[in-house]
């Protein structure tokens, strides 16, 4: 492990062994001068060895921008910490989606770097898809439930109107009642089952997250 400054001692040893949470100290010219275990790990691929380590090496290329403008707000404004989300190459052609929290490293010398303190959320993002998928696929079954099934019930149910008020034998009109027992009982089960009941596994989906 590198050196590090006297202002940072205290968060290395917090989380130098952490399994969770990356720290990382970036230097002034775009260099990891420090990463813990867990960074070292898992960008092994990328860090495995002893030389220059480019602090964008692992970083996705559409993020180098915003990365490099954060580095930015920490100099200008080293009492600040700074938030971002930053997706990380996983040596796999995909990558990690993570968060950071950035801060200027401020020394007796002046800012040396800044310092940075993530985790992976690529999960969690997962996740809000999925809900978001699931709400669409809920407002889809809705939508056909209206207007591809309940509107040929509807029709049924005027036809069993005019049915019902029509010159029937006793035989007829006891059909016409039991279709009418039946689309009621159709109608009930479309209200009671295909909407409530997805509405209820997606709360429950949202609620076990």
């Amino acid at each position: 492990m590198l050196t590090t400054h006297n202002s940072f001692d205290h968060i290395v040893a917090l989380l130098h062994n952490s399994n969770n949470y990356y720290l990382v100290l970036v230097d002034n010219y775009g260099n990891y001068a420090y990463i813990n275990s867990y960074f070292a790990e898992k960008y092994a691929d990328f860090y495995q060895d002893n030389r220059t380590r480019f602090a964008g090496a692992a970083l996705h290329p559409d993020d180098h921008q915003v990365s490099y403008e954060t580095a930015q707000k920490c100099i200008q404004n080293p009492n600040q910490c700074f938030e971002v989300t930053l997706r990380k190459l996983d040596g796999q052609g995909g990558y990690i989606i993570t968060h950071w929290d950035f801060k200027a490293n401020v020394t007796d010398n002046g800012i040396e770097g800044v310092i940075g303190i993530g985790y992976d959320i690529t999960d969690f993002t997962s996740r809000q898809e999925h809900i978001r998928f699931l709400t669409s696929t809920l407002r889809d079954v809705a939508f056909k439930q209206s207007h591809v099934i309940r509107r040929p019930l509807a029709n049924i149910v005027g036809l069993i109107d005019i049915l019902e008020q029509s010159e029937l034998n006793e035989s007829a009109q006891a059909i016409v009642q039991m279709l009418k027992k039946s689309c009621k009982d159709l109608d009930t089960e479309f209200n009671g089952f295909l909407i409530k009941d997805s509405h209820e596994m997606l709360d429950d989906y949202e609620q076990a997250g």
